[in-house]
């Protein structure tokens, strides 16, 4: 669901299935959980290309998010807004409110690995599954009157060698999946993100992306 980041410090999720919530522990961990506990400031790119026109932004916002402050500087078609994403109920004008939108969703895309346990979380162990000869174990993520889109559902594959998240399945509504692949993966500050999410006919890329202590 598309729903704020937490503080550096997660609390644990709703976890009908303890072995989900193990799973789901060894992901941040190997995704550098410690590290990001650490981290004040963010600052990244969101952006958009076409998949057939790689090398084309067709949509960037830039975001310097103070983490412990609670606050985001984001920039995106010419506008600029400062927020305070913890009280988003303040967000008087439509430049503001987008910029908390923005800020909700690309901050998700980004540090999703450190969501799993996010208060409202509901955690459940899909089995295990193949994809073009790569095994996985099954995460199932489902929400529980959190955010914006609690409504969303993600099957999320885990490498069982390295526990890295390399893909899921985003499941908006009941008929409607959307597979999305977890690239180019870097290691930054102690940390280790995909710098690209491919869907069938968009990419998601993270550019200039540097965390602060």
């Amino acid at each position: 669901a598309q729903k704020p980041p937490a503080t550096p410090a997660p609390s644990p999720a709703v976890a009908e299935d303890p072995a989900a919530a193990t799973l789901a522990d060894a992901v941040m961990n190997a995704h550098g959980l410690t590290a990001w506990r650490n981290v004040r400031r963010v600052r990244f790119t969101f952006a958009v290309e076409a998949a057939d026109k790689p090398g084309v932004s067709i949509f960037e916002a830039k975001h310097d998010w103070l983490v412990r402050e609670g606050k985001d500087t984001v920039t995106w078609k010419g506008k600029t807004a400062t927020i305070d994403v913890m009280k988003p109920s303040e967000h008087a004008t439509d430049d503001a409110k987008e910029a908390m939108k923005r800020w909700t969703n690309d901050t998700y895309w980004l540090v999703a690995p450190f969501k799993l346990r996010d208060p409202g979380t509901v955690l459940a162990m899909g089995g295990a599954k193949s994809v073009d000869g790569q095994d996985y174990r099954i995460l199932q993520l489902s929400f529980k009157e959190v955010g914006q889109t609690p409504g969303d559902r993600y099957t999320v594959y885990v490498d069982p060698k390295t526990s890295l998240v390399m893909r899921w399945d985003y499941a908006p509504t009941a008929d409607k999946v959307i597979p999305v692949v977890f690239m180019d993966y870097r290691d930054i500050g102690g940390m280790r993100f995909a710098m690209r999410h491919s869907f069938t006919d968009k990419v998601i890329m993270f550019k200039d992306v540097s965390f602060e202590p």
